[in-house]
Parts: structure tokens; sequence; C-alpha cells
């Protein structure tokens, strides 16, 4: 069955399709848009005068396509297409009223409750995203405390700052199986580290 007669509501199905798409098959980019297409013309139906929601849908997935290398499967796709929406319409309303003394005098009530709600939406999103980093480092940095300097030093430059192991070795003034052998263990007792320090964890039992 092609990826455009495929019906849209398998999510194994729309992530070998982005596969495809990735891979070079660029006709496959078919199943992923019959597979959003309604979700996405429902939710700017409530952004957007009706008779502008079909030009922007037709941008939100060439964002989508062109974003695709971008996507790393950490939510469902649909949720992350939802958030591509939510910012086309923001741009379609930054678009149409340039000046924000402008957008408030000119929108009808319909249009300003649109544009107030996706404002409010991308402003939740952005502070779900910074209290998301700033958990994630804290949590880091309490399971790094943990650790051994020696470890802490392997981590850092293995782990954080991504240097391969021929360039941790140099730094660490050790031989590379050396390094292999100590980042091995390192992320071990990083991983009970973290495992130890898991925000939570106190309270689940």
């Amino acid at each position: 069955m092609s990826a455009i007669d495929r019906p849209g509501d398998d999510e194994g199905f729309v992530r070998e399709s982005i596969r495809r798409v990735l891979d070079g098959d660029v006709e496959a980019f078919a199943g992923v848009v019959n597979a959003h297409r309604g979700l996405i013309a429902a939710d700017l139906a409530r952004r957007l005068p009706a008779q502008d929601v079909p030009e922007v849908a037709q941008d939100v997935f060439l964002r989508a396509f062109r974003s695709l290398p971008n996507y790393r499967g950490e939510a469902p796709f649909r949720i992350w297409m939802l958030r591509i929406a939510r910012h086309a319409a923001l741009d379609f309303w930054r678009k149409k009223y340039r000046r924000r003394d402008l957008l408030h005098a000119d929108l009808d009530e319909a249009g300003l409750r649109s544009v107030e709600a996706v404002q409010q939406e991308r402003l939740a999103e952005q502070a779900t995203d910074r209290d998301v980093r700033e958990a994630a480092r804290e949590w880091l940095e309490a399971a790094l405390v943990r650790l051994s300097p020696d470890d802490r030093a392997v981590i850092a430059l293995v782990e954080l700052e991504e240097r391969s192991m021929e360039d941790a070795a140099r730094r660490l003034g050790c031989g590379l199986s050396a390094v292999k052998v100590r980042a091995f263990r390192a992320r071990r007792r990083l991983k009970k580290a973290l495992e130890d320090v898991r925000p939570g964890k106190d309270a689940k039992r």
C-alpha cells in the first residue's frame, strides 16, 4: 500500500514515512500530509479566518517538510505538527497586522481571541521548555556531585562536550583503551547516580 493510500492514524506508519522522506523518498511525505491534514485544518480553523486556513495549512506542511531532519521523536509527531501550526497561525497575524496597536485596533473580537490564544500558548511552551531544561540541568548536577573527580572529568569531555575518545585520551593524559574503560565505568556510575537523585523518587515510595 502506498503512502498516499494508507490511513493516517497509524503512528508507526507515519514514522516509517518520515524515515523514507529522510532517506530521499520525497513522495513519501504525501503520507505524512494525509495523516495530519484534518488535524491541522481543525486546529487552524480555531485560530484563523476560514478563507485563510487552506493557505496557512499548506505553509504548515511546507515548514514541517523543511524541518523534518530536526524531528527527534521525543514526542508524538502530531504534537510536533500542532506546534508548527500554532507558530504559523501567529506568523499569519503578525504579517497581517505589523504593528501591535494596529493589530488590536483592527481585529474583530474573534480574531483578537485567536491571536491572544496563540500568543499565550507560545509563551506557555517557552516557559515549559525553560523549566524542563532547568530541571534537567539541576538533576545532572546533583548526580555529577556524587561522582569522583576522575569520573566527572571523563563525563565532561565525552558526554557533555561530546569530544572523541582520542581527544579525551590526549586531554586526560592516558591511553585510548584506558579512557574507553574509564568512560564505560563513569557512565555506569552516572546512570546509578541519576537514578539515586531522580526527581520525585522519594515521593513514590
